[in-house]
């Protein structure tokens, strides 16, 4: 029991004077980067990639010729009966070996090959594509929770000097009434107040909190107590230069989002499998040759019952390499009639084609919605941030007017908590407005397919 104590009151000491293990700071790059190594949709979307690339390797397989090796050994015991000439009966114990090498290769396959070799490689294209716009994707939803941390902490700092401003009224008003100097009713007010903005900060520390979990979360991370999110500077200034214009913005999306050239890749590949199956249509030649060898030894020989075994035999080795014999060859078959088997698959790649340029058509269709749409939030933020930046000056002449009035006891409490809460409201929207500013943007960028994941 001594040593337990002592083993434990070792352990707690140590762990006192180690402390918690440091806080590493996360800036925005950090947590994309983060996110583009440990997402379910890179990990998945890298397979993907790896898959459609195997397949352009078996695709290309086909024109080369195969090689194969086989081998085999027999041993044959007991009676046969031969009567060509006469009646023998022959009693056999043999051991028998053979091996074969072959090849062959495909002349023509009805462009089979060569289409599923193109389809291939258009899929593959198609896929790395469609993993570049899920690492566009990742960047902007990385992007967000991470402004929305960063909007969290500043919203935290204003609720806070918002509560410092309440908790120094009160002060003052409790020295004023203890020496009769102003109502009491004052007092409660301001201190029903305070509590009041409190609790508004307590819920924005939750909300932050949270936020960060939640970011780290689509980070795969687990511990919120051993990272902390850097803060950033908010680029809220309009670029009417980059943004002004809806129709430079949609023929920028068309000419560069990746989705939208991925579905052209499909339509591509479809187009390809329909040469490929229409190839059933069309003979198909190939060349093979080989070589062949067998060898075999009497171990016993008895024909009538008399022992006819030889009394010498050529060894096993000497066969193998003797008897081979070799074999060249060209084949053609054509299919004349395959119970409709070549005409229903070119009839399903057709419609498989078909749907492929509906959904091309349905890409393009909402990349030209998309940047509209993202056009005008862009247009709106723009028109927030000057509203909001005319109502938080007018707030804070109006707060400075009114608590210098009050301060000198010529207005109520009321008129001044009401000029307070008025501020507070301004200088949380300005402060949404100017992240929502900054994130329009980069929704922008990220339907036009222009944000570097």
């Amino acid at each position: 029991m001594r040593r337990y104590f002592l083993f434990g009151s070792i352990f707690c000491a140590v762990s006192a004077f180690t402390g918690p293990g440091p806080v590493k700071t996360l800036t925005l790059p950090d947590c994309i980067g983060i996110a583009l190594q440990n997402s379910t949709a890179i990990l998945k979307g890298n397979n993907d990639v790896a898959l459609a690339g195997t397949q352009v390797l078996a695709a290309y397989g086909q024109y080369l010729p195969n090689l194969q090796a086989a081998g085999g050994y027999n041993y044959d015991l007991g009676n046969n009966y031969y009567g060509s000439t006469g009646p023998y009966l022959a009693y056999t114990a043999r051991s028998a070996y053979s091996y074969q090498l072959t090849s062959s290769v495909n002349i023509f396959t009805g462009y089979y090959n060569y289409s599923n070799f193109k389809a291939a490689r258009l899929n593959r294209n198609a896929s790395e594509l469609t993993l570049d716009r899920a690492k566009q994707q990742i960047e902007l939803d990385i992007t967000q929770s991470y402004l929305q941390v960063v909007l969290d902490r500043k919203l935290v700092d204003v609720d806070s000097n918002n509560l410092v401003t309440s908790l120094q009224r009160e002060q003052q008003l409790q020295a004023l009434t203890d020496i009769g100097r102003r109502a009491r009713t004052d007092l409660y007010q301001q201190q029903a107040q305070t509590s009041q903005d409190q609790l508004l900060l307590i819920n924005a520390q939750s909300r932050l909190k949270n936020d960060k979990i939640l970011l780290l979360q689509k980070l795969r991370i687990d511990s919120s107590e051993s990272y902390a999110i850097e803060d950033m500077a908010i680029d809220d200034g309009a670029e009417a230069g980059k943004y002004g214009s809806v129709g430079d913005l949609v023929q920028e999306g068309l000419r560069s989002r990746v989705d939208l050239k991925s579905a052209e890749l499909n339509v591509q590949a479809s187009d390809w499998n329909i040469r490929k199956f229409r190839s059933g249509y069309l003979p198909v030649v190939s060349a093979g040759g080989g070589l062949y060898n067998n060898g075999a030894s009497f171990n016993a020989l008895h024909i009538n019952g008399v022992d006819e075994t030889p009394g010498s035999q050529t060894s096993q080795l000497t066969q193998l390499y003797k008897n081979t014999y070799g074999l060249l060859g060209v084949s053609a078959t054509w299919n004349i009639f395959d119970r409709y088997a070549t005409k229903s698959n070119v009839a399903a790649a057709r419609i498989f084609a078909d749907n492929a340029r509906i959904d091309k058509e349905d890409t393009r269709i909402a990349v030209v919605a998309n940047i509209k749409m993202a056009h005008n939030d862009y247009v709106n933020a723009v028109q927030q941030m000057e509203t909001v930046g005319k109502g938080l000056v007018a707030a804070q002449e109006a707060f400075d007017a009114v608590n210098a009035r009050y301060q000198q006891g010529a207005t109520d409490f009321i008129t001044e908590s009401n000029a307070q809460q008025v501020l507070l409201q301004a200088e949380q929207n300005k402060i949404e407005a100017s992240v929502n500013m900054l994130l329009q943007k980069r929704a922008i960028d990220f339907f036009t397919g222009t944000i570097a994941p």
